[in-house]
Order: C-alpha cells, then structure tokens, then sequence
C-alpha cells in the first residue's frame, strides 16, 4: 500500500484514516484546517511489463544483455534482435549491461517502450587481469583471456560461484545443475578429450585450488579470469590442457572499518510442471485408452453399459472388491510428497578495513538450500580472513584463508519413480509400514532410497601465504607463495531396505592434502620506446590421498545403524591411498614495442611423478603476437578504441 500526502490550499473538512493490520478505518470526525490540510489516499502496489530493446552505437543489436530490476533479483537477457520484456512493480529502475559497455540505469513508465543505446567502455582496455604467476593490461594480452563480469549477479540467488558464470564469457561453457549446492560441469571451447582428464584447472589467489568450488562463498570473490588458448594456458603446463579459471578474493581496502551485512530469502519451482495423472485423470485415461471397448461403434460416441474399467486396468494391485466399482479408492498424489518448493536462506557479513601498512578482510556466511526434490538439502557454513601487511616499502606479505563446512544429509527419492507410480496404490500399509515394492513388481517403491539415516560431510581448508620483496634493481622484484589444500569428506549410511531387504550400512571416510610452493621472479621495465616484463618460476607441488569404505549387510536389526557394522552378517572393507609429486620451472617474457606490436614466448617444464618411468618430464613452449592497428598512424576511424589482431601457438616435447 502506499500513501500520498498532497497540501490542500484552502480550509476543507478532511476524513481521518488508519492503516492497520491491511484494513482500513476511517473516523466519522471531521478535521478543520484553516490554512494547509493533509489528505491521505491508498493506492495498492501494482506490475506491469514494460518491453524494449538495446542497441549499440553503430544501431547493432545487443544479443545476451543484462536487464535487471534495480534491486531485486527479477531479470532477463536480451534476444537475438535486441529485445527484451520484463514484469516490473510500479515506478521500478532498469539496469541495463554488457560486457565492454557502459551500464545504464532507465526508469520505466508503463505502456512506453524503451529503447536503449549502449556506449562502449574505453577504460576496459586499461584494467587490469590476472594472468598465469601475474597481472597485464587488458590491452597488453596477446593471449586470450577474459575478465567474467561478476557485477550482474552479485544480488542473484546463486550458492555456488559457477552459476553466476553462465552466459558471460564466449566459449566458457557451463553446464545445468541438477542438486542443490552442486557445481555444473565447466569446459572451456569444448571438450579436448574422449576419455582423459577433462576438469578445467582452478587457480585460487595464485594457488592451485584441488577442492569443490562449492565451498566457496560468492560473496567473498573479486574477479574470475578465463585463460583460454594455447600461449595463456602454457604457463601452467600439462594441467592447464582444459582451459584455466583464475578465480581472486576481494581484499581489505585503506580507510575506517567497514560492515556489510545482507540476509536473503528466495523460493524456486520448475518452469514446467511434471506432475503425472490424479485417480480421475487416470481413470480417464485409461477408459480413451480402450475407447473401442468402452464406446460403441461405429462412431465410438455413446458408452458401453457392460464396460468395466477395472477389468482393464493394468495390474491387480489397484482393484479393491471391497469398492462398489472394483476399483481402489486411493489418489495419493506420489509427486507432490517427493517434492516441495525449493528455497534458499542466505545470511552473509564481512568486515573489512585497513591503512597504508595493513588490510584486511574478515567474512562469514550460512547458506540453507532445499532443492525442489524431498530431502534434497544443502548447508554452508563458511569463514575466511584475508590479511595485507606492508611493513616497509620494499615488502609485502599476506595470507587468504578460508575454511567451509558442508552438510548434504539425507537422499532424495528416486526421480523416475515418482513419476511412474499409480495414483491407487499408496506407499505405506495400513500400519504405516513402506511397501518396497507397491506394484507387487522390481518396480522400487521411489522413498525406498530417501527413507535411511544419510549422514554427508564436508570440510575444506585453504590457504595461501604469499611474501613479495622488490630487490635493488629496478623493475626486479621475488615472490614466494606456499599454498595448501585440506579436505575431509564424510558419508554415513543405514539403509533397512538395502541389500535385498535384509539392510545395508556403510562408513566412508577420504582425507586429501596437498601443498605447492613457489619461487617467482618477475621483472618489468622500460627502456625508450621498449618495455620488457618477464616471469621465472620455479615450483614444487606434493599431493597425497587416503580413502577408507567398511560395509555390512545383513543385519539382524539394524536400530544403531552404521555405528555398529559389526552387526552384520556379511562384513567387507576397502582402502586406498595415493601420492604423487611434481617439479616445475617456466620462464615467460613480454616485449612491447611503440605500444603497439607485441610479442610473448613461454617455455615450461613439467616433471612428474605419474608420468611414464622414462619420460618424466615434458616441455611446453608457446608464442603469441599481437599487432594494435588502432595506434598507427594510418588509422582514422575514430569509433575504433582498439583494433588488435593477434595469433598464438603452442605444443609439447616429452623427454
């Protein structure tokens, strides 16, 4: 409801009015003003949807631009010709974006089309990306790397940073996904390989990140960085085959302490509703399905008296004699109790400050997810501390940490059993007992699998210390950054139906650590109409993996669950461990020459523990050019902020 105030210019008896609870009183008093008067009217919030298009300056369509609601989650992306359309509530802002354009923000009128001219940012060819043991000028690149636009989704319901990527950088592909929390498949141009290894390399605030990305919070993340071909990717060797995410933290800024607190609360459904058929939706059904039996002919328009629905129906289990038509009363609706409305309570604050000498970031969020399948939950408690120390001009030291702790109890029912079941056939018995298999067949009851006691954890820890020291020479600097992976994942479960009904249990317990240290040199300078940066690296990385599964069956009773396997009959256990260790040295030079024609050579090599026994290391060389048209002299047009053209290569040696 709103209220609007309007001054009165001349002396009139006014009604008094109240608001309460949603109900509205009015007094019969009256109030004299002589001069001023106050009149109060109730209109109700209203929507509509306002439609338009975006344009760029040439008059070109803008395919997959942003348009959101200001302050609200409520958006959609623009269409092959530019156009949009939105349901608003009344008087609401646009934002319009893209990325390498400037946003806009367009207040809405309703019934008026808007029309949207985007500009192109010219200060995105001097930010600044992160690039393999670094960072350039976006203008510098002569490989190719894309900055993600994060700005966009920052309000979004997104629990999982992966999700805010989808449809914002060329060739990134990211998949669907299908549990709460989870984390959709990523490629990048595709898959590389049938059967190999295809995870795309995450790389955390310089560190190589080995855990799930669904422990991180979205809120904690500055920037993601795409490396892409064969030059950019070259840095990071045999691993980095899949493409590379560059994914860094936000940081403490220099001035008072900061506060930022936001809770959230948003609900989800399917766009499409799969519910299957009620009992008088099936009845129906299968009476048209036998329409010749059920209708007489020729027409097949007037009802059969001797037909007998129930001497059709496909399986006895669904006839009660009890009934007067045969037929079992039941319309359980099995859809609807294995499903719900999914949800997603968030509540995320972070602190954050500092001064010339020292920064710092401190966070904290809860995440409750219930997806839109029964039992199907997600938890999230996360903590991270990112600290800045710059004791002297000369050093530089910090540390991003984080731990999250994940809880996915439970088991969801299983999905295409929910949508076979018979609405005349219930799940349980008269003693409230589950029936395992309700059409008397091997078709599973479908909470056979969700009714266990389901225990799934996990914890991660990450950290990266870093130190930075720029040494006599100008331009010369050392870095030395010593990151760590730990990760525990739990899964507990007792399952009285497992194991052909006579109940299963099991304990699975995998800690993996691993650890990598770095030595950079890095060296920038600039000699007259020359600029000279190159990157030396010399890495140690250690990995190690411990796995423990113990399983019963056949248990006599099964009321302390998968705290007491030794109970059952038939008892096994499984483990396993691993480690591997890797050398690496790579050495990388970037030469620019007028600001215009640019050239970068990589040469990396990896040693290996997993490699064959007598190759056990690989060279990975690489080169990239780039030629700015747009800053020759020739080159006039002046709607043209950067031209560049550029092309890379990049292969393998085994020795």
């Amino acid at each position: 409801m709103k209220l609007f105030i309007q001054k009165l210019r001349k002396t009139q008896a006014i009604p008094w009015l109240f608001l309460f609870s949603g109900v509205i009183i009015f007094s019969p008093a009256t109030l004299s003003a002589r001069t001023t008067g106050v009149a109060l009217e109730v209109t109700e919030q209203q929507t509509y949807q306002v439609s338009g298009t975006v344009k760029d300056q040439a008059g070109d369509p803008v395919i997959g631009a942003s348009i959101m609601e200001k302050g609200t989650g409520n958006g959609t992306i623009t269409g092959l010709d530019g156009e949009f359309r939105l349901t608003v509530a009344a008087g609401a802002t646009l934002q319009v974006s893209y990325i390498g354009y400037l946003s806009i923000e367009v207040k809405t009128t309703p019934g008026k089309s808007i029309q949207v001219v985007m500009k192109e940012d010219t200060k995105i060819l001097d930010e600044i990306v992160v690039v393999g043991y670094g960072t350039m000028k976006k203008s510098d690149l002569t490989g190719a790397v894309v900055s993600a636009n994060l700005k966009d989704f920052e309000n979004s319901p997104n629990t999982n940073i992966v999700q805010a990527l989808q449809g914002t950088v060329p060739g990134l592909n990211i998949g669907q996904t299908t549990t709460a929390g989870s984390t959709p498949s990523i490629s990048i141009r595709g898959t590389n390989t049938l059967s190999g290894n295809k995870d795309v390399l995450i790389v955390l605030d310089g560190a190589i990140y080995t855990s799930s990305l669904s422990s991180l919070n979205p809120n904690d993340i500055e920037s993601i960085d795409i490396l892409k071909d064969a030059s950019a990717t070259a840095v990071y060797g045999a691993q980095a085959a899949n493409g590379v995410l560059l994914i860094t933290s936000k940081k403490g800024k220099a001035g008072k302490a900061k506060v930022n607190f936001s809770s959230s609360y948003s609900i989800s459904n399917p766009t499409r509703n799969l519910r299957p058929m009620n009992r008088e939706e099936y009845l129906s059904f299968t009476k048209e399905f036998w329409y010749d039996k059920a209708y007489l002919g020729p027409d097949y328009t007037t009802p059969n008296p001797d037909f007998n629905i129930a001497d059709y129906l496909p399986d006895r289990v669904m006839l009660d004699n009890t009934q007067s038509d045969g037929i079992s009363p039941h319309d359980y609706g099995w859809w609807s109790q294995g499903t719900r409305t999914g949800s997603i309570f968030e509540n995320r604050i972070s602190v954050s400050g500092g001064n010339e000498t020292m920064s710092y970031l401190l966070s904290f969020e809860n995440v409750d997810q219930k997806g839109y399948i029964l039992n199907d939950d997600f938890r999230r408690n996360s903590f991270r501390m990112n600290l800045d120390i710059k004791p002297y001009s000369w050093l530089k030291m910090g540390v991003q940490s984080f731990g999250s702790f994940v809880n996915q109890d439970g088991v969801e029912p299983t999905l295409f059993n929910l949508l076979i079941q018979s609405p005349l056939l219930e799940p349980y018995d008269e003693e409230g007992k589950l029936k395992p298999y309700p059409f008397e067949t091997l078709d599973t009851n479908p909470f056979i699998g969700s009714d266990v006691d389901d225990r799934e954890r996990h914890n991660y820890f990450f950290g990266n210390i870093y130190a930075e020291i720029k040494l006599p020479l100008k331009g010369l600097s050392y870095r030395a950054n010593f990151g760590t992976n730990y990760r525990i994942d739990e899964h507990f479960q007792a399952n009285k139906y497992g194991a052909g009904l006579t109940g299963e249990a099991y304990k699975r317990h995998r800690s993996y650590y691993d650890y990598t240290f770095d030595n950079i040199l890095n060296y920038d300078n600039s000699f007259g109409e020359h600029t000279i940066a190159a990157t030396l690296l010399y890495e140690v990385r250690e990995r190690q993996d411990n796995f423990t599964d113990s399983k019963s069956q056949n248990f006599p009773r099964l009321s302390l669950g998968y705290n007491s396997l030794e109970l059952g009959t038939d008892q096994y256990a499984d483990s396993d461990a691993w480690d591997e260790a890797a050398l690496y040295q790579m050495l990388r030079i970037n030469y620019k020459f007028r600001d215009r024609y640019l050239l970068t050579g990589t040469l990396r090599r990896d040693g290996f523990s997993g490699f064959a026994e007598n190759n056990k290391t690989a060279i990975f060389p690489s080169a990239a050019v780039a030629w700015i048209l747009s800053e020759e002299s020739f080159f006039t047009a002046s709607w043209v902020d950067c031209l560049k053209l550029r092309g890379g290569w990049g292969g393998s040696v085994v020795t």
